[in-house]
């Protein structure tokens, strides 16, 4: 009889585990609260949030800081989100020696998501200059667009980051990001995919203050 008494004691347990358990009894799972063990099975899906750094000179290392990785998994009942900082062993596409835009893939069991960087070899004051003064009315930088095809263009910062809105793929046209407060110099990255190869081309845009 004592195994039975055994298994009734564990019914109960489940039981409490579903309906709310007392605070002296832990229903957590420790497979899914620790990411270590997450079986790659069970990932639903992964969205990469980009590192902040996008844009880099020839023979720089990528640079992974302020990227993260939200992997969306079947957890115990609901489906849950974890966030963590991005391995350097998810990541794959990147190749500090080629010259252009790249597209980066973070890869954790069989689900990716995708960013692009963009590698420059010119100094920038050795590029086509372009200007631009921000409109008056709604303070926004206006880069027009004149590519056919599969395209993206790009604004970065003097750090070799994208502002808000800085970033656009595809039909979208034109360009519009916010306007810097004091004057700046940005280089723009405008990319065209032919016969299945990106070609970039890249300009120094001084954007006058905003009014």
């Amino acid at each position: 009889m004592k195994p039975v008494r055994k298994n009734r004691f564990l019914l109960i347990i489940c039981a409490l585990c579903l309906i709310g358990a007392p605070a002296a009894v832990s229903c957590s799972n420790p497979f899914y609260d620790m990411p270590g063990t997450l079986d790659p099975d069970d990932i639903i899906a992964i969205t990469v949030t980009p590192p902040t750094k996008r844009l880099y000179r020839l023979g720089e290392s990528l640079n992974l800081t302020g990227a993260s990785v939200h992997i969306y998994y079947r957890g115990p009942g609901v489906d849950a989100k974890l966030d963590q900082e991005i391995n350097p062993s998810y990541v794959s596409g990147f190749d500090s020696k080629k010259h252009g835009i790249q597209i980066i893939t973070v890869t954790i069991g069989d689900r990716s998501d995708r960013f692009d960087i963009a590698l420059m070899e010119p100094p920038i004051d050795e590029l086509k200059q372009l200007t631009a003064s921000p409109d008056e009315i709604i303070n926004q930088i206006t880069i027009s667009n004149d590519l056919e095809g599969s395209w993206k263009i790009y604004i970065f910062d003097r750090n070799g980051a994208i502002p808000k809105n800085g970033e656009k793929t595809g039909s979208e046209s034109p360009i519009s990001f916010q306007a810097p407060s004091t004057p700046a110099d940005y280089t723009v990255v405008r990319g065209i995919k032919k016969d299945g190869r990106w070609y970039s081309l890249f300009y120094k845009l001084t954007v006058a203050a905003a009014p």
